[in-house]
């Protein structure tokens, strides 16, 4: 697609200008960026321009989904890849989407720095410069519009103003993208909120041929882009995922007293490698490393059990258990700004060690969530289904007998009779003198202190990654279910002896 190029400019002066050769894409993003293509390309990076060099006009490409470390020139590839796509013409309307305006107006007006850059403007003249009307007025260069004067328009969105069928007189954006819009802080029913503006405003809003790619470190383990990651994405199912990515790969470090050291490991991309990771674990902490870099999204500074190493064992070690009790925390609505409901199963061992044998987290209805913990206590033998009962008051036991008469009248998955044991209705409330969640957390880390409690593999991953984030960011539900659990345990539990 190289060719001269000869305009009238907003400038009112004639350009004539020959873009360098588009046969190789490194080669033209070094002749244009080379402020920006200083360091060697990592394998992802290629990978990625090799998708943006393959997308054509009228052409569906799979969505392409970067999840990087920060720091991993991913935003800087997507801005560049804006540029790439705006001056070779194969793609006209784009939309930049971010979790805020702001954000999203920002990228934008980055990409306008990289289009009026000297040689990019040499090379694309209209390209870099604004449209203008019949009169002279400027019709898009702008904070949060760029149009030029090529046709090329981009406009930043953020998901937090998304409106249902976006558009641009009688275009629809065939190139969208999606940058850092998970937040650390991110409910389970954010993100659903996210989900759908995705799925139902922004997607739907695309031509036949729109290219989609996404960017974005994982700063949450239920964010868009972890369900993107991990499978639990039922949309851009033809997508490819390029990672998580850590920035280091097998890393090894050491903590001192008011510092840390990488020690060694195997950098994705020169451009970050372990000297440059050095300095952001000097000025940021090792916690922030480890989960805007590395992707641990477990890891969070001054939670409760942030200092617990979790005892565990498989499923084959568990002894026999002299009690086994299901509690679950419920939420009353399934809304969006519902909480989660969570469950856990507990084992005590005649010597008193409790053996957390599974746990379970997830929005659903009310209803549902007792119908797991009653099939989890069928299954697990339990003497009781306990649940927490400040909000709902007796209303649970009700829903618990409904329940009941339901897996009896229809069994599902397991069979239940009339026959079968059934396990006793327990209640507890929080207000009842066991103080606040964090007074009743502290109780419970004893024992996690003491090597008292041991996780069985397979089954309990839920469990820790919420202990991991207690207090920091909800959901708390099955932290709670997992303290009501080792309260009725610990009632009648014998002296420990290890």
């Amino acid at each position: 697609m190289a060719f001269a190029l000869s305009i009238k400019a907003e400038r009112d002066h004639t350009i004539e200008a020959k873009p360098p050769p588009e046969d190789d894409w490194e080669a033209w993003l070094h002749a244009l960026f080379p402020r920006y293509t200083t360091q060697s390309f990592g394998q992802h990076h290629r990978e990625f321009w090799d998708w943006v060099w393959s997308i054509r006009v009228g052409v569906r490409p799979n969505p392409f989904i970067a999840i990087w470390p920060r720091g991993g020139a991913k935003s800087t590839s997507v801005e560049l890849a804006l540029a790439a796509l705006a001056a070779r013409g194969v793609r006209r309307y784009a939309l930049y989407v971010g979790a805020t305006q702001e954000q999203a107006d920002d990228h934008v007006a980055n990409v306008a720095t990289l289009l009026e850059s000297e040689a990019f403007s040499e090379a694309y003249p209209t390209t870099s410069i604004r449209m203008v009307g019949k009169y002279g007025n400027s019709r898009g260069w702008r904070r949060n519009r760029l149009r030029t004067a090529s046709g090329f328009t981009l406009d930043a969105l953020g998901l937090d103003t998304a409106a249902r069928g976006v558009k641009l007189e009688e275009q629809r954006p065939d190139l969208e993208v999606i940058d850092d819009i998970d937040d650390s802080e991110d409910s389970p029913g954010s993100t659903d909120k996210k989900e759908r503006s995705l799925t139902r405003k922004l997607f739907p809003a695309g031509t036949d041929d729109v290219a989609i790619m996404g960017a974005q470190n994982l700063v949450l383990d239920d964010g868009i882009f972890a369900r993107l990651a991990h499978g639990k994405a039922d949309y851009l199912s033809d997508r490819y995922v390029s990672g998580p990515l850590p920035a280091i790969q097998h890393l090894d470090y050491e903590q001192f007293p008011g510092h840390t050291i990488l020690k060694s490991g195997e950098p994705v991309w020169a451009g970050q490698d372990l000297a440059a990771c050095q300095r952001i674990v000097d000025s940021d902490g090792i916690t922030s490393f480890l989960i805007e870099s590395q992707h641990e999204t477990d890891r969070l500074e001054a939670g409760t059990y942030a200092g617990i190493e979790f005892q565990r064992c498989d499923k084959s070690e568990v002894p026999p258990l002299v009690r086994i009790v299901v509690w679950t925390d419920p939420a009353v609505t399934d809304k969006d700004s519902s909480d989660s409901h969570g469950i856990q199963v507990d084992g005590l061992a005649a010597n008193g060690t409790i053996y957390r044998l599974y746990s379970w987290e997830q929005r659903t209805s009310p209803e549902d969530a007792i119908r797991r913990a009653v099939l989890k206590a069928i299954e697990y033998k339990a003497e009781c289904v306990g649940i927490e009962t400040d909000q709902g008051g007796d209303t649970w036991q009700i829903v618990y007998e409904k329940v009941w008469r339901d897996l009896v009248e229809n069994p599902v998955v397991i069979q239940v009779t009339t026959e079968t044991p059934r396990p006793v209705f327990r209640e507890e409330k929080a207000g009842a003198g066991f103080g606040p969640k964090a007074h009743r957390q502290q109780q419970m880390l004893g024992d996690y202190e003491r090597g008292v409690i041991i996780h069985v593999r397979g089954g309990t991953e839920a469990l820790e990654k919420a202990l991991k984030r207690f207090p920091i960011r909800k959901p708390f539900d099955v932290a709670d279910a997992a303290f009501w659990a080792w309260c009725d345990l610990v009632k009648n539990r014998v002296p420990v002896q290890l």
